[in-house]
């Protein structure tokens, strides 16, 4: 888990060592390489280690022919790509990667794990700029005539280049807390696809997946998904916690692995906290009653740090509680972001989906913050992007959105709010493993009385009965009106609007 920047442009030199340093370095406290120069290129890396924790696997690599490697993630099935393509165990997934690369056997399909990286050939031309399948990692480029800048972060571009604000941009987050369609708040910025490579193009597509036959898969499938995604995400050189809820997927987790560090965060009388604190479960709980005045100042950093709107409340709670199982050693927290994607989680736009016909309209409003003109451009490009799924079924133009567009957002987040924090974010719950198999099943396996994540419930039965994971989960929405100062009387989610624009003006 890393950060990382890379250009060719000339503008980029030593002047700016310290603006880089300052944008990227919470992003790998354990090691950051000062901006070095190479065949035509800048070079910036900021490392966090987790996996091959020793000065080898400091970056960038660069090669005997001059060729250059940034990475930022994980591939957590590197042993066994190194068995396979060179008949030697690897100790580093970075060193495994390069070597696929010069190689000339990279397989982006077969890389399990999430990750972005950009690679430069002996030339000094652009040969890959790759991310995750489902995007995880976060990976930003900026283009200047012939000259390229990547980057972890999109803020640091915008620095660079002096770039302005995307007012396009800032609609979109007003109605979805994200850039969903600009890629950034910045003009000129924009954010690599998951699956794609920017070179090659996508070696991943989520529809590609969907509108096929449907078929049972059994519990005892599922459950193999389940403990193959959590085992490989538990693969760490360092201690691993788990962030846990009272919802079905941490607790899942939970029942399903071998973890003993559990840290949840909450404000007093928080539904989720109050359950949490009666429990004794078999590992270390930690749990964390944040208040007012922590509230305000880690919003203040992080908003500072970050130099562009946040999504959600919960992320500012996120930081808090990672700085806590930082404290403890763990550098590695497990939370269960995407299960409500892959398995039809939200209950209330899903149903939606099984009740007959797409209706533009009628998605936006449960799914947008505020109304949707149909004359806004915003509007234009919701249309346009349900037009290229046109042969899907509702539910399938449902599922497909949230993985591909909402899922990101959501790892956006925890990806910034536990970096920040100098510990890494996994989702055991958000790959292939799983993916593979919920694709398979149809609304009526996923759904059952308005409630979605059926097979995943009747997993958690078996550990903790019928009771607890069919139980309608109490939300706890953070009340922004009792912890910022309000003299308009604004609306919760007004005042974070409000708040998270001023770091743009």
């Amino acid at each position: 888990m890393c950060g990382f920047l890379i250009s060719n442009n000339p503008r980029i030199s030593s002047a700016e060592s310290e603006v880089i340093h300052d944008s990227l370095r919470f992003r790998g406290p354990d090691y950051q390489s000062g901006l070095v120069g190479v065949n035509g290129w800048s070079v910036y890396h900021s490392r966090l280690s987790i996996l091959g924790l020793d000065e080898s696997s400091n970056q960038p690599i660069i090669n005997s022919d001059s060729s250059i490697l940034v990475f930022n993630g994980e591939i957590l099935n590197y042993e066994s790509l190194g068995v396979k393509n060179f008949k030697r165990k690897y100790s580093s997934d970075t060193l495994l990667l390069n070597d696929l690369l010069l190689s000339d056997r990279l397989i982006l399909e077969e890389l399990d794990g999430f990750f972005s990286f950009v690679f430069i050939s002996g030339n000094g031309s652009i040969r890959n700029v790759v991310r995750d399948k489902f995007g995880v990692k976060p990976l930003y480029f900026h283009t200047e005539g012939p000259y390229s800048t990547f980057s972890s972060e999109p803020n640091l571009l915008r620095k660079l280049f002096d770039l302005s604000i995307n007012s396009e941009a800032i609609e979109e987050y007003r109605l979805t807390r994200s850039p969903i369609f600009s890629g950034s708040f910045y003009k000129d910025v924009k954010s690599v696809e998951p699956g794609e490579c920017l070179i090659t193009g996508k070696y991943f597509d989520v529809v590609d997946h969907l509108g096929g036959t449907y078929e049972p898969i059994s519990i005892d499938n599922l459950a193999e998904g389940v403990d193959l995604g959590i085992n490989s995400r538990m693969i760490s050189d360092t201690p691993v916690g788990l962030l846990l809820s009272k919802g079905v997927d941490s607790n899942l987790i939970r029942c399903r692995s071998k973890i003993d560090r559990f840290y949840s965060i909450g404000f007093s009388g928080d539904h989720d906290i109050q359950w949490l604190s009666d429990k004794k479960f078999n590992g270390n709980l930690t749990v964390h009653t944040s208040s007012k005045e922590e509230f305000l100042t880690d919003f203040e950093y992080l908003l500072n740090l970050r130099g562009e709107p946040m999504s959600v409340p919960n992320e500012v709670l996120l930081y808090r509680i990672a700085k806590i199982a930082k404290s403890d050693g763990v550098k590695v927290l497990l939370s269960g972001e995407g299960a409500d994607e892959f398995f039809g989680g939200y209950d209330r736009i899903f149903s939606y989906g099984t009740q007959g016909e797409f209706d533009l309209d009628e998605f936006l409003q449960l799914y947008c913050y505020a109304k949707v003109s149909p004359q806004s451009n915003i509007y234009k490009k919701f249309q346009s992007l349900f037009e290229q799924v046109d042969h899907l079924s509702a539910f399938e133009k449902v599922r497909w959105f949230f993985i591909k567009f909402h899922m990101p957002i959501l790892f956006r987040r925890l990806d910034f709010a536990l970096m920040a924090a100098g510990v890494e974010g996994r989702e055991p719950l958000a790959n292939m493993h799983l993916f593979s198999r919920a694709v398979k099943m149809s609304p009526h396996q996923l759904m059952a009385n308005g409630l979605g994540k059926v097979p995943l419930r009747k997993l958690l039965e078996e550990s903790m009965g019928s009771e607890f994971p069919f139980e309608k989960k109490v939300g706890f929405p953070i009340d922004l009106t009792r912890v910022f100062n309000n003299p308009q009387n604004l609306k919760s989610y007004d005042i974070w609007f409000e708040k998270n624009l001023e770091v743009l003006l």
